[in-house]
């Protein structure tokens, strides 16, 4: 594992580090550097020594800073002419910071791997909403709906519930289905937990959050599609939606993570046939007359209802926000807090 480092003036640098832990959980050998008023290189420099101290030289050194051409960029410059195996990149932000301490704890990763990483995720994280929208497209009548969801380009804008209602009634083969595997349940849907953690770690081909609210709310839609991960074609879709899709023979086998904003959802997708190991409980936020779970579960009481059905059903459901954070099972946290 490379040794990292993130520089900055003031504050900055603790502050990002934060920012990365709450959405990808907690992560080990990172040393943050503060610089403040009345130091200089050389204080740095020591702080760079000191925090490598004990590593491993050939594992590499990537010091991760603010501002090119500022104290900590020069005194890492200076850092790294005298260490072979170590490199300084400037500009950090967050899109970086996650992009490299997740790619650092995969097997084979290098000071080089993690060098480009950093400079890509830097740039390609910085995106505006209105010049970044994605050009529509128009569909003809007769194409299915579920075709354009996952076989198009990434992020496809196209109106994929526009074609109206679904025969309840079309043939289901449960030997000819999309590979599910993983379901979560996410009020937010896609975000950088999902986007930045979670598809990481389970690796999809493809991610749908299945959601009728979302789907029908354009604007919404294409918030999540803009901000769906690069590795997996991302779509929106409602759940009548996700079900046809998930038996469309075409996607046999597709590796495909889920993500439904509410209990009710996982239970109509589970009813209908998708199969899963165990359905995460990541993220339902607080609505008035809901009881906390978790530190970001609360629950309704229609919430609860579905849960005991889930279970009655065999299913498991764990409470976990991030891949590395704890595990807890769903139903003995609600037994324990008296919600069952």
């Amino acid at each position: 594992m490379v040794s990292l480092i993130v520089a900055a003036h003031d504050k900055l640098a603790p502050a990002l580090m934060g920012t990365a832990t709450m959405i990808l959980g907690p992560t080990e050998g990172v040393t943050t550097v503060t610089f403040m008023p009345g130091q200089g290189p050389d204080d740095l420099i020591a702080e760079y020594e000191q925090a490598t101290q004990g590593t491993n030289p050939d594992d590499g050194v990537l010091i991760l800073v603010d501002l090119f051409g500022g104290s900590p960029y020069n005194a890492g410059a200076r850092f790294a002419a005298n260490h072979p195996n170590a490199d300084v990149v400037s500009g950090v932000n967050v899109p970086m910071l996650m992009e490299v301490l997740a790619a650092n704890k995969r097997d084979g990763a290098t000071l080089d791997t993690l060098v480009d990483k950093a400079l890509k995720a830097g740039t390609t994280g910085v995106r505006s909403f209105k010049r970044g929208k994605p050009k529509k497209k128009t569909t003809p009548a007769a194409t299915t709906t579920e075709t354009n969801a996952t076989s198009s380009p990434k992020n496809d804008t196209t109106n994929s519930d526009a074609a109206g209602a679904i025969d309840p009634n079309f043939p289901k083969d449960p030997n000819h289905t999309m590979n599910c595997v993983f379901m979560r349940i996410d009020s937010r849907l896609i975000h950088g937990q999902v986007a930045g953690s979670w598809v990481n770690h389970v690796g999809p081909q493809a991610l749908i959050a299945a959601s009728d609210s979302a789907a029908n709310d354009e604007l919404r839609k294409e918030l999540l599609l803009q901000v769906g991960p690069a590795s997996a074609r991302t779509n929106v879709l409602g759940v009548d939606k996700t079900i046809r899709v998930y038996y469309n023979p075409d996607y046999e086998g597709m590796k495909t993570m889920i993500v439904v904003e509410q209990p009710e959802d996982a239970l109509a997708l589970i009813k209908a046939g998708v199969t899963v190991k165990e359905l995460n409980v990541g993220g339902v936020t607080f609505k008035p007359g809901m009881k906390q779970v978790s530190e970001a579960v609360y629950a309704s009481d229609e919430h609860l209802a579905v849960y005991k059905e889930l279970a009655d059903m065999g299913v498991p459901m764990i409470l976990q926000q991030v891949p590395n954070s704890h595990r807890t099972e769903l139903m003995g946290a609600l037994k324990q807090k008296g919600l069952i």
